[in-house]
């Protein structure tokens, strides 16, 4: 069930001015999300795959506009990483692999954009075809990750992380979907990894396929709860103040 309103009204005013908190120091402001609603990008990158399952989208967003406050812009946005004023427009980016990114100015870019308060969502495609491997997908995530950031710390939230109740109730702590439907082990004993630098969350890391969920590829039934995950993701991001993990 749904958290307090207040939590997505504050989410979306935050989202709001994000794009012009983003753009600090910028000599010309970028375009805000169309209408100034609250949006979301996806991140271009040399992978033929970074756009997939994007038709399912309209899945999403009318799930948003139907379950919550959110006045979420039915259009999804592309941004090239080589572009950080185009970055710093929308306060989530969302990609099914960083590590496709190998430019180093790119990758520049995108530090700073989270040097600047930007969210990071890292969701794996649970096709085979596009991440074969889970454990390596994370590695080679955490090893891009720490060399951006070299003071960063990544772990795995713990099921009582407020991400898994900000907004929704999530049962699954994370939900999974799985290729072709079948259950597999080596997918679901992953959960979600946040990455840590300066004190709070600049990123997360799941290998859950939410995306993949919404879009039809689901064990259980469970197209809904990504859809409820991806949202408290959202808003998590949106009112993320300190959650400093223990020193390693």
């Amino acid at each position: 069930m749904k958290r307090a309103s207040h939590t997505i009204v504050h989410a979306f005013a935050l989202a709001a001015l994000w794009s012009a908190l983003l753009a600090d120091g910028l000599g010309e402001a970028p375009s805000p999300p169309r209408g100034g609603r609250v949006g979301w990008a996806r991140l271009i990158t040399p992978n033929p795959a970074w756009n997939r399952h994007a038709a399912a989208d309209a899945t999403f967003t009318a799930f948003i506009r139907r379950e919550t406050s959110l006045n979420i812009d039915p259009t999804w946005y592309s941004v090239d990483p080589a572009k950080l004023d185009r970055l710093c427009a929308f306060p989530l980016i969302f990609t099914n692999s960083l590590t496709d990114v190998q430019n180093p100015r790119q990758l520049e870019n995108i530090a700073e954009y989270l040097r600047r308060g930007g969210f990071l969502l890292v969701d794996a495609c649970i096709n085979t075809a596009v991440t074969p491997d889970p454990d390596q997908f994370l590695k080679r995530h955490v090893e891009t990750f720490t060399r951006l950031f070299p003071q960063a710390i990544i772990r795995p939230l713990p099921s009582e992380h407020e991400i898994y109740g900000c907004y929704f109730a999530i049962k699954e702590t994370p939900p999974h979907s799985y290729m072709d439907s079948i259950y597999s082990p080596q997918w679901h004993r992953h959960g979600l990894y946040g990455v840590f630098d300066g004190g709070h969350m600049i990123a997360l890391l799941s290998l859950s396929g939410l995306q993949c969920g919404w879009w039809g590829a689901q064990h259980p039934n469970n197209a809904t709860e990504c859809m409820e995950m991806a949202v408290n993701i959202y808003v998590y991001a949106m009112t993320r103040s300190s959650d400093a993990p223990a020193k390693r």
